[in-house]
């Protein structure tokens, strides 16, 4: 094997990177995740999603109503 810039034909060190990194794709082939299964994770993920906005927006909501409450007593004077 010749190092060198591939020009005339020789065999390079490029092409043999080229070569192991095709050989080491075609084995890790199946392990590639398929349509189907990228699919599925997405909709879970989507729905575990919309689950934790509401509870964070439920949070929020009670967060809104105490701070409300807050500035009502402060408003009129009352301790807390």
């Amino acid at each position: 094997m010749k190092l060198g810039s591939g020009a005339g034909g020789e065999f390079t060190f490029l092409d043999a990177i080229s070569i192991m990194s095709f050989l080491i794709a075609l084995e890790n082939l199946d392990l590639n995740v398929t349509q189907e299964d990228a699919q599925k994770l997405q909709s879970e993920l989507s729905a575990k999603t919309d689950l934790l906005l509401k509870e964070i927006h439920g949070h929020l909501e009670d967060q809104d109503k105490k701070i409300d409450y807050i500035l009502e007593a402060i408003k009129n004077g009352r301790n807390i």
